[in-house]
């Protein structure tokens, strides 16, 4: 099959559907050992912050934490 149209990463940048959020996970390096929490950045390709969001807990389900920029990557307003 041959696509028609690639949509890139900078056409979703340039249009203010990159979402950029740090997720807190728990990490244990043995069953015994006490769990800690390390950040991940997460970037996710969505129309709105909310879809993002619903994205990244899906992807993260056990997340400590979820924090999501207000604005979409590249965007100030």
């Amino acid at each position: 099959m041959k696509t028609d149209m690639v949509v890139s990463w900078e056409e979703h940048l340039k249009n203010g559907n990159v979402w950029r959020a740090e997720v807190e996970l728990a990490m244990q390096d043995k069953p015994e050992d006490e769990p800690y929490i390390y950040n991940v950045a997460v970037y996710v390709v969505a129309p709105t912050q909310v879809l993002a969001q619903y994205i990244i807990a899906t992807m993260y389900p056990d997340y400590e934490g979820l924090f999501i920029d207000d604005n979409p990557v590249g965007t100030t307003a």
